[in-house]
């Protein structure tokens, strides 16, 4: 039990600046006693004065390594010590604090002591004992008293046993013994000779006793009195310690009231501090009141005004309340009328937003009218967007106070700017294809071009191209193919002017609704997904758009993302190009192949790719998110479907070429097709993206090339095969040269090789033979 206590003493009550005085192991009445999970009773006395007693309940940590307190209780809350039984010992023991606790000791010997101990606290500490009950007194009088008796015997008997000598005591002693040399000798006489002495002197102490009888009655008279002042002086002392108990017991409770009133003190300035923090978080101002019920929100003043008094009115609605505090009813009261406050300043924004809406978009309409309608120019709405961008930061207040109505204000935006954007880009659109007409009607008489489709012409190669126009005939003159170029360039210059027009307007709409609608602030997934991934689902978005057609007012709430917003906006864009993608397609076919390099490099520029390569050679690039980037991706596949269906006319018309039998075949037809694709192929293409495609389709088209030479001369023409073979398969060698073609430079190795083989064959069988029948004649004379 000592290293125990010492243990405790250490590490649990040495921390806490306690003294430990009494500690007994126990366990609760009724449970049986298990190893390593013993509990200690354990009576504390504070250092600090003034000092308190207290009772702890201390057990072993979960680790077994040390102890804790696991409950305490003060000794001033113990009303009652109950020992079970005064007159058979037991080790049940019942302590009454808030409830009975019912504890079993360790030993009778433990119960015994540490009721004693809790005897004495209760005695020394407490104004007011406990009364305890069926404990004996005697040995609560043993355990304190006995110690002290025992320990004043030990000393009277060890007084009794031994007293030592005074220095005159030793100086008599040896005179004796110098007077009585024979006293070694004889012990005896010795003996006797001392006690006649002794004799003697009692007698002369009687006499001189009997002799000063009055001085002794003096000194017994003496006596009385000076104990008849000792029990005055007790007397005196006894109520002087009354008194200072009393005194003791005042300063005692005064020290109690002035800790409590020390403590009143404290939780009274903690209240006022909170319930000033509560009033300064939750209250607003009349101003700020006034100015959310009927401040002007037209003017650059008031509108700042405003928006300072809806961030107050939003740090008040989410400030973080503890459960106590926001079930007050004067918090829940205020959070009532912040609550109406806010949706009435709420509803009174959607409708001014709302309005400038339409006006804005109203006068953006009437400026379009006013327009010409040949004036091929789309402006940015930078004006527009310079008057909303300063209602940001209540847009995004309103996407924290209602998300519902910032749903509504988004979808009225779209309402009232799809219009607008409709219209302007339909215009635009309209007059860069009338822009387009009139040139190529002006240049229409200098090309030869008669009616219907102006590239078709008489003669021409239009039987070549399936009535598309797309492949000009070997009859067309120098000039001819000058207005055919020249028209194609047109062409190629309106397209790319009008990406460029288109790029800016959907690029800054896109900054406006990141700066307007707060969507810089939210991260979207969409956002940071790869581009092939980003293209699908922004054509889902599309198509569910189309699908959907509005969503119901009654409906659940549309939750409005960048991309769902532009895709609404500018819905228009993709149809337009679309439509001007199949306006080229039908004028030329060569025209695709504009388109789709164009596109390839507004998808993603090679700068872009460039860039991504060097930062990181081993990864994808993802581009950030580009609306008109996104919608020219999806005009991207459909102008590569066109351009496969302009390939697939071209090796059509080549592989059904025929030749007229009474006429001289000179190049085939299918070969300045494939002349002329090459020219107009390396003057787009060059080292662009799309310089696969056209690699391929060298290959394609010249298998069916070579095919339609070898199906010409071999059956149809009326000139000799050799000459059919190596006059078009020089050309081909000069086509592939000169346009240096290096995907074609193993076929033009194999290509020249028929050439000089056809060639000389042509030399041998003809040439070598003048007048071939009448050679023939003579041969068969001969024969």
């Amino acid at each position: 039990m000592a290293a125990i206590r010492h243990i405790l003493q250490k590490d649990v009550f040495t921390p806490a600046e306690e003294r430990l005085v009494g500690v007994v192991s126990v366990t609760k009445h009724g449970q049986k006693r298990k190893t390593g999970n013993t509990v200690f009773l354990c009576a504390t006395v504070t250092n600090e004065k003034p000092q308190s007693a207290a009772v702890h309940k201390v057990k072993k940590t979960a680790d077994k390594d040390s102890y804790k307190k696991k409950q305490t209780w003060t000794l001033s809350d113990l009303t009652l010590v109950d020992g079970k039984d005064a007159d058979t010992d037991t080790p049940e023991f019942d302590l009454h604090f808030d409830k009975v606790y019912r504890w079993v000791a360790s030993s009778l010997a433990d119960k015994n002591a540490f009721v004693n101990c809790v005897w004495k606290l209760c005695h020394r500490y407490l104004r007011r004992v406990p009364h305890f009950t069926n404990v004996n007194s005697d040995r609560l009088e043993d355990h304190t008293e006995a110690p002290e008796s025992l320990h004043g015997a030990s000393k009277d008997v060890a007084a009794d046993d031994y007293q030592e000598l005074t220095p005159a005591d030793e100086t008599d002693l040896k005179q004796i013994m110098d007077s009585c040399n024979w006293a070694i000798g004889n012990a005896e006489a010795f003996t006797e000779k001392l006690a006649e002495e002794l004799s003697g002197l009692d007698g002369a102490n009687i006499h001189a006793i009997m002799g000063s009888e009055a001085q002794v009655q003096d000194l017994i008279k003496l006596l009385d009195q000076a104990l008849w002042e000792l029990e005055n002086t007790e007397s005196r002392l006894s109520d002087y310690d009354a008194l200072l108990r009393a005194v003791r017991d005042s300063m005692e409770l005064m020290e109690e009231k002035d800790n409590s009133l020390r403590v009143e003190d404290q939780n009274r300035r903690k209240l006022v501090t909170e319930i000033e923090n509560l009033v300064n978080e939750l209250a607003l101002s009349p101003e700020h009141v006034s100015l959310l019920e009927h401040g002007d929100l037209r003017g650059r003043n008031s509108l700042g005004q405003c928006i300072e008094a809806a961030q107050k009115l939003h740090r008040v609605q989410n400030v973080q309340l503890s459960p106590g505090l926001s079930m007050m009813t004067a918090v829940t009261e205020c959070r009532e009328v912040t609550a109406q406050l806010s949706n009435k300043f709420t509803h009174r924004l959607q409708a001014h937003l709302t309005h400038t809406f339409q006006k804005m978009a109203t006068d953006a309409l009437d400026m379009s009218g006013m327009r010409h309608s040949s004036e091929a120019i789309l402006r940015p709405h930078s004006q527009i967007h310079h008057e909303l961008v300063p209602f940001a930061p209540l847009v995004l207040w309103l996407r924290a106070a209602s998300e519902s109505t910032y749903a509504e204000v988004c979808r009225s935006y779209v309402q009232q700017m799809k219009k607008v954007y409709e219209t302007e880009i339909k215009e635009f659109m309209e007059g860069s294809k009338q822009n387009l007409s009139k040139e190529r009607r002006q240049l229409a008489p200098s090309a030869g071009i008669k009616g219907g489709n102006p590239l078709k012409k008489t003669n021409s190669s239009a039987s070549l191209a399936s009535s598309r126009g797309s492949v000009e005939g070997g009859g067309r003159d120098s000039k001819n193919h000058a207005s055919v170029d020249e028209e194609r360039s047109r062409f190629d210059h309106v397209f790319n002017t009008i990406l460029n027009q288109l790029d800016p307007v959907c690029s800054r709409e896109q900054d406006f609704l990141d700066r307007f609608f707060c969507f810089s602030q939210i991260t979207e997934s969409a956002d940071t997904a790869s581009s092939a991934s980003s293209s699908s689902s922004f054509a889902a978005e599309r198509r569910k758009l189309k699908s959907a057609g509005g969503d119901s007012a009654d409906g659940p709430v549309v939750v409005y993302t960048k991309k769902k917003m532009l895709a609404e906006l500018l819905a228009s864009i993709e149809p337009e190009i679309q439509s001007l993608v199949a306006f080229g397609d039908k004028i030329d076919g060569y025209n695709t192949l504009y388109m789709l390099v164009r596109c390839s490099q507004d998808v993603l520029p090679p700068e872009t790719k460039a860039a991504a390569s060097v930062a990181h050679p081993t990864t994808t690039a993802v581009p950030n998110f580009n609306f008109l980037h996104q919608v020219v991706g999806l005009v991207l596949v459909n102008v590569k479907r066109r351009f496969d269906t302009f390939m697939n006319s071209l090796l059509k018309t080549c592989s059904e070429q025929k030749v007229n039998k009474k006429a001289k075949c000179g190049i085939l037809q299918c070969v300045k097709v494939l002349e002329e694709f090459a020219q107009h192929a390396e003057s787009i293409v060059g080292a662009s993206e799309r310089r696969s495609d056209v690699d391929k389709s060298y290959k394609t088209l010249l298998t069916v090339v070579e095919e339609t030479i070898e199906r010409v001369a071999t059956g149809e023409a009326k000139a000799p095969p050799d000459v059919i073979f190596f006059e078009n398969y020089h050309h081909l060698v000069d086509v592939i040269a000169r346009h240096k073609l290096a995907i074609l430079e193993p076929h033009r190795a194999r290509t020249k090789h028929k050439y000089n083989e056809h060639m000389m064959n042509y030399v041998t069988s003809l040439l070598g033979r003048p007048l071939e029948k009448l050679s023939i004649f003579f041969d068969g004379i001969e024969d």
